[in-house]
């Protein structure tokens, strides 16, 4: 059986302290996750896949009111954003300048539904995933552009220092029209 790094360093490696404490954090994790200890379920209940279908729910008529307050309040702090073929956006400054950048530039959306098909997850993380079409208005240097996309879209959720469920990763990907 190989045995991996736990430490991340290979230099640590070298001088062979670190191999014991692998073995003691992999003895470590052996005896937390062993039959002895009773199962606490940390599952998602019926209550939890509502709340967060609720978020994605806000999610969608914050876009639609055009509210960027209300948008960026339902991302967690360490929020990133994954764009398809793009660097990751992380931060909550950060989002606010990819969606709504200081340019001069406005894209107001006009149309935004999304089918969820799951959600899963335990009490620490869950997701959900699902089908969206969007349309929506770009206006820059008194130019309007008019366009639509549909994707499929992953969203990670955490809950944030309150237990209320904020979006921790957001990514997506483009469907063919």
């Amino acid at each position: 059986m190989k045995v991996r790094d736990l430490t991340g360093s290979r230099a640590m490696q070298r001088n062979g302290a670190p191999l014991l404490l692998t073995l003691v954090i992999f003895s470590l994790s052996l005896a937390t996750c062993g039959p002895e200890r009773p199962a606490v379920s940390r599952t998602l209940s019926e209550t939890n896949r509502a709340a967060i279908g609720a978020l994605d729910t806000a999610f969608v008529q914050a876009w639609l009111r055009d509210d960027t307050a209300a948008v960026l309040r339902l991302f967690h702090p360490r929020a990133i954003l994954l764009p398809p073929g793009a660097t990751p956006v992380e931060g909550l400054s950060a989002i606010r300048a990819y969606w709504w950048p200081p340019d001069g530039s406005h894209t107001r959306i006009t149309g935004f539904t999304r089918e969820i098909t799951e959600i899963d997850g335990t009490l620490d993380l869950a997701f959900f995933r699902g089908t969206a079409t969007l349309g929506w208005v770009y206006q820059k240097d008194g130019k309007e552009t008019a366009q639509t996309s549909r994707s499929t879209d992953l969203v990670l959720v955490a809950p944030d220092s309150s237990g209320k469920w904020r979006i921790i990763r957001q990514m997506w990907t483009q469907l063919p029209p």
